[in-house]
């Protein structure tokens, strides 16, 4: 395969992906098993609420065309991958050019968006995401060599050497994250046991993976391992406590006896 042809390829790869699974993101807003969507319906509830606009059809209606115009952009690509892989050249990048050019005006659609909910971190995002785009139809278009070579994988022994060491790497990363699961994933799922800190006070350390089952689990396990208590106050620890366990939330739960 030609250089350039690879570097089309993986272009185009990962622009059919990003919009499809972009797609699937507002199609599938919840979490599931192996998926983790997010709820753009109430993050676009809540950028119209802070405009003063409070009917939530403004909401549905903006998702709704922010989806369509995204689909578009997935069958834009979409059809310019497969003209590609039927050896289409001219097709393959008049379809290519047509996807940047929607991809362009939906990110600048966004970034406008941004401004005027006031959202400076995804302005900042969405900015460096049109400038990507114009990068890639770049390369896309002009990433030829004037001589362009076959892309050729020499038996070398530098190549043995870098092949035997990424092997290595790869096995012993494997090999942790496979310990680091069987430690640690199981935990995700069972409640945790508090720690009394202090008369009436306790620290509940939530480890990777806890979400609000886990959260649930554990507070109803704790009214009922100590009935005589009732909870007065739950206080999430601030991030400075969190900041030598990343993954690790810590959570405080402040009671008094019901008597």
């Amino acid at each position: 395969m030609k250089e350039q042809a690879v570097i089309r390829f993986s272009i185009l790869v990962f622009w059919t992906f990003f919009w499809g699974l972009s797609v699937m993101d507002k199609i599938i807003p919840d979490v599931h098993f192996l998926w983790v969507g997010k709820d753009f319906f109430a993050l676009f509830v809540k950028f119209f609420g802070s405009l003063g606009i409070k009917d939530s059809i403004v909401a549905t209606i903006a998702l709704a065309g922010v989806s369509s115009l995204e689909a578009v952009n997935f069958i834009l690509y979409g059809v310019a991958f497969y003209n590609f892989l039927k050896g289409n050249s001219m097709g393959a990048e008049k379809w290519f050019f047509r996807a940047i050019l929607t991809s362009i005006t939906l990110f600048a659609l966004f970034s406008i968006a941004d401004q005027v909910f006031g959202d400076r971190f995804q302005l900042l995002e969405h900015g460096l995401f049109w400038l990507i785009l114009v990068a890639s139809w770049l390369v896309f278009k002009h990433g030829g060599t004037a001589q362009e070579k076959s892309l050729v994988v020499k038996n070398s022994p530098a190549f043995k050497w870098a092949l035997a060491i990424g092997i290595l790497i790869t096995v012993a990363a494997a090999a942790s994250i496979l310990r680091f699961s069987s430690e640690t994933f199981a935990a995700g799922d069972t409640p945790v046991q508090g720690v009394e800190v202090a008369e009436g006070l306790y620290k509940f350390d939530f480890p990777f993976l806890a979400d609000k089952i886990v959260w649930e689990k554990t507070i109803n396990a704790f009214k009922e391992g100590h009935p005589a208590l009732k909870v007065n106050y739950i206080y999430t620890g601030p991030s400075e406590l969190n900041s030598k366990k990343k993954t690790h939330v810590l959570v405080y739960v402040f009671t008094e006896n019901r008597n």
